[in-house]
């Protein structure tokens, strides 16, 4: 009799949870394009204040930054994002899905979206949204300086966390709810790179500061 109690007061405890879920799945089946751009952007904003707030523990929010992650969410992660893993990816891989399955060609995609669209896509385009966003006087410039100076530390990052994650969302997930899932996953990977940015800006990660700083470097007296 208490152990029935104990369930059903679980599942009363817990409806309100369950039963967003299950609308959440509804609507990203039926309108997956939408459920993944407010995912992404929500999602976004929200990991970044995490990031500034709890781990970086900041009293001054950086609101500049966080239209950055936001601007960034929205436009890239829940619409290019979405684009390329749902309709390109399937187009260019789909031959070798046909002979060899989703599991099969899971290291190829995961090959393609760490490798090549990571490093030469979605930084470039961060760090251009971020330079525009911060109204840098020369924003592509900047955000070529700053891909230059933090793209290997950026994509080790990158690799410890989304090699595994995207084996499993290319090999496992449905179609519907890969961007959703890479969502989840992101949610984690956007604390971890707008923290990484906080330390970046903080330590004046651009090249124009490293280039004053050896500068100054090589004319002080020894």
């Amino acid at each position: 009799m208490a152990f029935r109690q104990i369930v059903q007061s679980s599942k009363q405890l817990f409806a309100p949870a369950t039963n967003f879920g299950q609308w959440y799945l509804a609507t990203a089946k039926k309108h997956p394009f939408p459920t993944a751009f407010f995912t992404s952007g929500i999602k976004t904003s929200l990991a970044d204040i995490i990031a500034q707030k709890v781990v970086e523990k900041k009293e001054d929010f950086d609101w500049t930054r966080h239209a950055a992650f936001v601007t960034f969410g929205f436009a890239y992660l829940g619409s290019v994002q979405y684009y390329l893993y749902n309709v390109k990816f399937v187009q260019w891989c789909g031959g070798i899905t046909a002979q060899v399955g989703h599991a099969g060609v899971a290291p190829l995609k995961t090959f393609m979206d760490q490798a090549i669209h990571h490093p030469f896509m979605y930084f470039p385009t961060f760090y251009t949204v971020k330079s525009l966003v911060e109204r840098q006087p020369h924003p592509l410039e900047h955000a070529y300086n700053k891909w230059r100076n933090e793209i290997w530390d950026s994509c080790k990052a990158l690799w410890t966390l989304w090699v595994p994650a995207q084996v499993i969302n290319f090999a496992f997930v449905p179609r519907y709810l890969r961007v959703p899932f890479a969502a989840g996953v992101s949610f984690l990977w956007c604390i971890i790179l707008s923290t990484m940015q906080g330390k970046y800006d903080a330590e004046g990660s651009n090249p124009e500061g490293k280039k004053l700083e050896n500068e100054q470097g090589e004319t002080a007296p020894a």
